[in-house]
């Protein structure tokens, strides 16, 4: 029998009686607002209004430490918090006072198991509002505390292992996503390690070394959309590729759905298969002349940002995938990064980008690189797709053990 079952069969074998937060807090404090333009420069003291995360700082509290918190207000409304530390509280949350009859921490964990109440009674005409009353008015068993103690045990321990096994996948994607991105770059070098097939088949058919030619000597640049206005991206008719995307993207999917309107003789360039599009203008130098490839061609006539250039590389003379990989490896990224210039906004132009200068190796050589990245992309690409998966299914048994810890027969009146 486990510590906890113990103290129930001896504390509370009948059951345990239920009340509601009325009875155990009877009053709920309504905190003081205070705006972000009244914060002095230099507090430490968190300000919490209208979400878990505090507007700013201040020089005092008005709340003490291990306090549980309720958002009142906004799209926040009904979620519920937990303060370490002394705080203050604003109008926009409410501040759960301290009780002889519950644990502070007991009380956040019964809490957060009832968030769904709190935010079903969120008042959602207007701005969100969740009433006092309605806190109020949630039953909670009150157990004995040394019942809630070995509760609060169990969950807070809990409660670091989900911490420590979140830290521990992130950081596994971390280290592969580093993995990757340093054999691309070693790859692009052509500095395969010594007895590698990739290394002997550069040996092979490069014995002289891989041939470089710049974007100007190996294909065509070509603008995005011009003259288009706002209203233009209202109502579309025809798909176009949006900044985001190419920012985004390795390969382009053929289905997009952001939409502009053109004319029927309008006149403006179309992307196809074999394509790379890249960004032209970031807010810094990470952002410029990101990269994205057209892995096959699109199933409508389809348009570039006109934040974008395109690039379009004369046939038979990169193997698909190759150019996606290329782009985004250091020494190239370097490259492009020398021939931005700007103050508040960084841009490359199409002149300076095709002075950028790629390596063409033989196409068998390409194959296999673009082989080895895009298994190593698919294997990143399924963890990273799997940590989300992974971290809810652990949220979702963390969430069934702390509810049936805190589910409690209810004492006979």
């Amino acid at each position: 029998m486990s510590r906890i079952d113990e103290l129930i069969r001896e504390l509370c074998p009948e059951g345990v009686e239920h009340k509601t937060l009325g009875e155990v807090l009877e009053a709920i404090p309504r905190g003081r607002r205070l705006t972000k333009s009244k914060l002095p420069e230099f507090g430490s003291i968190p300000v919490f209004h209208g979400g878990l995360e505090p507007i700013g700082f201040n020089d005092e509290a008005n709340t003490p430490a291990m306090t549980v918190m309720v958002i009142n207000v906004g799209a926040s409304a009904g979620s519920v918090g937990w303060s370490e530390g002394p705080f203050w509280c604003s109008d926009g949350c409410f501040a759960l006072p301290h009780s002889t009859l519950v644990l502070s921490r007991y009380l956040y964990y019964v809490a957060l198991a009832n968030q769904r109440f709190f935010v079903g009674k969120v008042r959602k005409a207007g701005i969100p509002t969740l009433a006092a009353s309605s806190v109020l008015s949630l039953r909670i068993p009150v157990a004995p505390l040394p019942v809630q103690e070995e509760i609060v045990r169990i969950l807070d321990t809990f409660t670091e292992l989900e911490a420590e096994l979140e830290a521990e996948l992130e950081a596994e994607l971390e280290a592969r996503t580093t993995q990757y991105e340093e054999t691309r770059n070693r790859l692009m070098a052509f500095d395969a390690p010594e007895g590698h097939p990739l290394s002997e088949l550069i040996r092979k058919l490069c014995p002289q070394g891989v041939k470089f030619l710049s974007l100007g000597e190996a294909g065509e640049t070509f603008a995005g959309l011009s003259g288009k206005t706002k209203a233009d991206f209202g109502g579309g008719n025809v798909p176009f590729v949006s900044y985001m995307t190419v920012a985004s993207n390795l390969a382009l999917p053929a289905n997009i759905e952001t939409l502009v309107r053109l004319g029927p003789s309008e006149k403006q360039n179309q992307i196809a298969e074999g394509d790379i599009l890249l960004t032209g203008s970031s807010e810094d130098l990470e952002g410029v002349g990101l990269a994205c490839e057209v892995r096959r061609n699109p199933e409508n006539a389809t348009y570039l940002n006109s934040f974008c250039i395109g690039w379009r590389p004369y046939p038979s003379t990169f193997f698909q995938g190759f150019l996606g990989h290329a782009l985004a490896s250091r020494r190239i990224r370097i490259q492009i990064q020398g021939a931005a210039n700007g103050v508040t906004r960084m841009n490359i132009s199409k002149k300076r980008l095709t002075r950028v200068e790629l390596p063409v190796p033989p196409l068998p050589v390409q194959e296999e690189i673009v082989r080895i990245l895009d298994s190593f992309d698919a294997l990143v690409g399924d963890l990273s797709a799997g940590l989300p998966a992974e971290i809810a299914a652990r949220r979702k048994q963390y969430e069934y053990y702390r509810d049936k810890l805190l589910t409690f027969e209810e004492l006979a009146a």
